[in-house]
């Protein structure tokens, strides 16, 4: 990932790795090495860190499985590994982690097989509590041209945890959004303390909500689930949204990136009578009121109807008007409605129908700058989606100048997600 600092392998038998010598007295590193990654047997884990101390690395992660996610009573190693750390003032990632992914830095630590020239650059950051999900987010960020700045997967927390990095964040330049999947909270009061404080949002993905999950997450990380009723009306108290997939903290994180949502009415149009009522559903399901429109406006916007055969309504089928200076009257008298708080487009697109259209908004380009100016200009959200072949949907997200949802329901959602974080938020 472009790493420029200096990187020592460290191991038992020589050799060489990458065209690196592989050093086998630990004693010969020289001196100034900020961090060491560890992965060796859980028994050794302690004597390995006894050294980092005596060699004055003061920051480690340690890989390793074979803790208290293996056997809870009497793990010696862990102990050991808790009083080695004590003495020299370690502080360590982990254990049964796989370490940070830095794409400011290029630090990647992760043992597993990455393909690091996929991950994109992104202000968003992950405190993450499984490697799996560490390099699944790394994907999901980058394949949705989201992008992100730092994640950092946590292990068993057995030394530094969700609260330390949250902290980190909070003031870290690189970083807008912090997003999480836990699968324990250890310290909830302070979680919601500083979801709370945070001028970033925070979005979690709490797992480890059934009795089936329990079993595994606590052989996977020394999870203990949570009360998940508590969990969810806390999470709604401190402003944290809540979502329930790795793709669902991309959508959030799209939604974030739009203005504040400080209502429930929103005005929904897409060019296809179809997706006008499985928006009117959407709308519904996600707790949105789609005003009656006035009555003036219907009939200019009905003005500009090729054949004549629908009425304007909201959620408003467009698929009458062919006519982009239409479209763009009508989302603009919208928006400056006083009981509309924001609109969902569903619009239909095709290199040819851009042909057609052409103008102002002709190209992806010029169609996603004039929608991020008009939020920008009158300060309500626009949750754009696109029906189209998915190869022009990646290429209106490769763009990156304006969230685009991947299908009418998923900007719906986004929406929510949005209304919810600006509901509870200490800056409404």
């Amino acid at each position: 990932m472009g790493f420029q600092g200096a990187i020592y392998p460290v191991g038992r038998e020589p050799g060489e790795v990458y065209g690196k010598e592989i050093i086998t007295d630990p004693e010969s590193l020289p001196e100034g090495i900020e961090l060491a990654v560890i992965l060796v047997p859980a028994r050794f884990v302690a004597d390995t860190l006894d050294i980092c101390g005596q060699k004055g690395i003061l920051h480690a992660i340690i890989s390793t499985g074979g803790f208290r996610e293996f056997s809870e009573e009497s793990n010696q190693a862990e102990i050991d590994v808790l009083t080695v750390a004590k003495r020299y003032g370690i502080r360590f990632i982990g254990p049964n982690c796989i370490g940070v992914i830095c794409t400011g830095s290029g630090l990647c630590t992760p043992f597993n097989p990455l393909q690091p020239k996929s991950y994109k650059k992104g202000h968003v950051s992950l405190i993450v509590q499984s490697g799996g999900v560490t390099t699944q987010s790394a994907y999901y960020f980058s394949e949705e041209h989201v992008g992100f700045s730092k994640i950092i997967s946590v292990g068993n927390k057995l030394n530094v945890d969700e609260i330390d990095f949250l902290k980190y964040l909070m003031e870290d330049e690189d970083t807008e959004q912090i997003h999480l999947y836990l699968e324990s909270i250890e310290d909830g009061k302070e979680l919601m303390r500083l979801a709370k404080k945070s001028k970033k949002p925070v979005v979690i993905f709490k797992a480890n909500v059934s009795r089936t999950a329990s079993q595994v997450a606590k052989s996977h990380t020394a999870a203990l689930s949570n009360n998940d009723r508590i969990v969810a009306s806390a999470f709604r108290q401190a402003g944290i949204v809540r979502v329930e997939s790795i793709h669902g903290l991309t959508v959030a994180a799209k939604a974030l990136q739009l203005p504040p949502l400080r209502g429930d009415r929103l005005v929904a149009i897409s060019l296809s009578g179809g997706f006008s009522v499985i928006l009117g559903d959407a709308c519904e399901r996600y707790g949105f009121i789609c005003p009656l429109l006035p009555r003036e406006l219907l009939d200019k916007i009905e003005g500009f109807r090729r054949g004549g055969v629908i009425r304007m309504s909201n959620p408003m089928d467009f698929g009458d008007v062919h006519d982009i200076e239409a479209l763009i009257f009508t989302i603009k008298s919208c928006l400056a409605l006083d009981d509309i708080d924001g609109l969902v487009l569903s619009f239909l697109y095709d290199p040819e129908i851009a042909k057609i259209f052409g103008g102002v908004v002709g190209s992806p380009e010029q169609m996603l700058t004039f929608l991020k100016k008009l939020c920008e200009r009158t300060g309500k959200p626009i949750a754009f989606s696109l029906i189209a072949e998915r190869r022009y949907i990646d290429e209106f997200k490769k763009i990156n100048t304006f969230p685009v949802f991947n299908d009418p329901q998923e900007s719906v959602r986004a929406m929510r997600m949005l209304g919810d974080y600006w509901r509870f938020s200490i800056d409404d």
